[in-house]
């Protein structure tokens, strides 16, 4: 494919809002194009929320038509993800993890076209996760409230399966906003009912009893958040061990970083992993933590960490 062909994709995906088009199963530029051409089927047009697939012209601008036809989603859900199904993963909610992991990566120049973002907890996004998968999401002001035990409660977040959408409430703080993306990413993997919903964050808070389905979304979303393998590198470059042991020298190092309660008796395991989870600076060297790191709330990396048996306790 020639430079010119490639710099008219990127032009499209700008204007489409879509880095993944134009991709054929091996993450080449070719798919689409070909398909298009097989059809007859014009490329797809940037994305205005009423009509995302409005035509371009050959030039890949738009040509002021409206009311089109869209492409036929079964051609945009091929050329998004060919080797994830279409509505579900066979496996535990980690295993869909990982593979979705692999495909991104896979992926990866097709996905950032201008280029690959130097850290990998940068390519965790779990919104270009969705649109990869062929979904469309919305950042809606509310999704209503209900009642829990007399208790309003607000909708975090929806998927509705049969129309391929997600919506996310805008009232929720940044990384209950990403969390409940990916809680949502993990429904679209792994679960077929139509509709669902997640009330709140879990991020290890109370909560009253939940069903399977959505203890596999979260399960999901911090595997998809915060991968084994990237949070124990950072876990040991920050602290200096694979397994975190609270002795004398690192209670010294810990109040040093600013860390008070844990001269409150009992020290428990919780109140430990999210004094690792939220400190700043240890033996000498500053640092964002890790909670700052993975763009997600305290309390998930402190659960994270525990999942992951990185605190000898």
């Amino acid at each position: 494919m020639s430079d010119v062909e490639i710099e008219k994709i990127r032009r499209i995906r700008k204007l489409l809002g879509n880095p993944y088009a134009y991709l054929d199963d091996k993450g080449d530029y070719s798919a689409v194009l070909v398909e298009s051409r097989k059809h007859n089927v014009p490329a797809p047009g940037r994305f205005d929320l009423e009509n995302p697939y409005a035509y371009l012209n050959g030039d890949g601008k738009l040509d002021g038509r409206s009311g089109v036809a869209a492409i036929p989603k079964e051609d945009i859900e091929r050329s998004r993800a060919p080797n994830i199904p279409r509505w579900s993963y066979r496996g535990k909610p980690a295993d869909a993890a990982r593979a979705l992991h692999k495909e991104i990566w896979r992926n990866r120049h097709a996905l950032w076209p201008d280029g690959v973002p130097e850290n990998p907890i940068d390519m965790l996004d779990p919104e270009i996760a969705i649109r990869f998968l062929g979904y469309d999401i919305f950042l809606d002001e509310t999704l209503g409230q209900h009642s829990i035990g007399g208790v309003k409660i607000e909708v975090a977040g929806t998927i509705d399966q049969d129309q391929k959408a997600i919506r996310i409430s805008r009232r929720l703080p940044f990384v209950t906003r990403r969390f409940t993306t990916a809680h949502e990413l993990g429904h679209a993997l792994l679960h077929k009912q139509a509709g669902l919903h997640r009330d709140r964050p879990v991020d290890g808070s109370a909560a009253a009893q939940r069903s399977r389905t959505e203890m596999e979304a979260d399960k999901f979303a911090s595997c998809f958040l915060m991968p084994e393998k990237l949070v124990k590198n950072r876990f040991a470059s920050l602290f200096g061990t694979e397994r975190f042991v609270l002795d004398d020298a690192a209670m010294f190092m810990l109040k040093a970083g600013g860390v008070t309660d844990l001269d409150e008796k009992p020290i428990s395991l919780r109140k430990l992993s999210r004094a690792l989870a939220s400190i700043q600076s240890y033996n000498g060297r500053h640092f964002d933590s890790l909670a700052s790191q993975f763009h997600v709330s305290i309390e998930a990396m402190a659960i994270r960490l525990e999942e992951l048996n990185l605190i000898d306790f």
